[in-house]
């Protein structure tokens, strides 16, 4: 399911945008060592995100999409 939404990686962002919907909705941490992510690193990326406002803006606006692309296709 979350494979086919990112099946064409654009940035690192992307990776980390489909990592953070996997770990909002599984409630794993083991999510993020499938996805190449230590606990640390995940937050530290997330801080590095935030720091920058279109950045963060456009992972917003991106995890929408792809949460409610996910949530599109469980109704199904």
């Amino acid at each position: 399911m979350f494979l086919v939404l990112f099946a064409c990686k654009k940035n690192n962002d992307d990776a980390f945008i489909l990592a953070y919907a996997e770990l909002r909705i599984l409630e794993d941490p083991e999510i993020l060592q499938k996805h190449g992510f230590t606990i640390e690193s995940f937050e530290n990326k997330l801080e590095e995100i935030k720091k920058e406002p279109e950045r963060w803006l456009g992972f917003q606006t991106k995890l929408i999409k792809v949460l409610d692309s996910i949530a599109k296709e469980e109704e199904n």
